[in-house]
């Protein structure tokens, strides 16, 4: 794939996060609710998405390590999304951590991140979704 269309992709999966982290602030409390709560849900998708690309990589032969923690960033998810409608805060402040957590990891791990274009897409996707999850916090009326 080309990095035009991951960037592309990227992108426009970028979108659903700054949506639902402004949203809730022209919302009273009901209504604001539920975009807190498709935020986490979104995360967790997307989290498992990431934690599930992690078996596409072309690792080194030890690579068992990389996968289990890959696979651990979908469990983590998983729980996220499973948490999400009576820990609402508890599941968003996970998925903040765990999304800057998953860029470490794959900078330290990921072939792709040696592409400097790749790096600075993942750069620039994990900050807009860590500011959006952190506005999401600061504005969430629980």
């Amino acid at each position: 794939m080309s990095i035009k269309i991951r960037k592309l992709l990227g992108y426009l999966g970028a979108l659903p996060f700054i949506a639902l982290s402004i949203i809730p602030i022209f919302l009273l409390f009901p209504e604001a609710y539920i975009f807190n709560l498709l935020m986490s849900f979104y995360g967790g998708i997307i989290l498992s998405f990431l934690g599930g690309m992690t078996w596409g990589w072309e690792l080194k032969d030890n690579s068992a390590p990389s996968l289990i923690l890959g696979i651990f960033f979908s469990l983590i998810g998983f729980f996220v999304i499973a948490i999400s409608n009576m820990f609402l805060m508890y599941s968003l402040y996970i998925s903040l951590i765990s999304f800057v957590a998953f860029y470490f990891f794959e900078l330290r791990t990921s072939p792709f991140m040696s592409n400097p274009e790749y790096r600075t897409l993942r750069r620039n996707l994990t900050l807009i979704v860590s500011f959006s999850y952190i506005l999401t916090l600061l504005t969430l009326d629980i």
